[in-house]
């Protein structure tokens, strides 16, 4: 599948259904990657203030886009909220920032 059919099946499923976590959150993901920041911001703006999500990965992917955005708050406000959720994601932050490479 490419990215764009794979954010139209997650459209859709959003559409189907407005609180499907997962298609929001794969619709992200993939916007992430392609480097449009602000829909996949949108995104996991929804999952985490209106659907109330508390998937640690969601915040540490907010986190890392509020950081290429220039939100040096909002991003550590996320990444805390991250670690506390997931404790294991130590680890792997500090081998993202050492590296210099994100998950998007």
């Amino acid at each position: 599948m490419t990215p764009f059919e794979i954010i139209a099946q997650a459209t859709q499923a959003i559409a189907a259904n407005p609180s499907d976590a997962a298609a929001y959150k794969q619709r992200a993901l993939i916007l992430c990657q392609m480097q449009q920041y602000d829909e996949a911001l949108a995104d996991l703006d929804t999952l985490i203030d209106i659907l109330q999500t508390d998937d640690a990965e969601v915040y540490q992917l907010r986190g890392t886009l509020r950081m290429k955005r220039g939100n040096k708050t909002g991003a550590l406000d996320d990444m805390r909220k991250a670690l506390d959720l997931n404790p294991d994601l130590l680890t792997h932050l500090s081998g993202e920032f050492q590296s210099g490479k994100s998950n998007c």
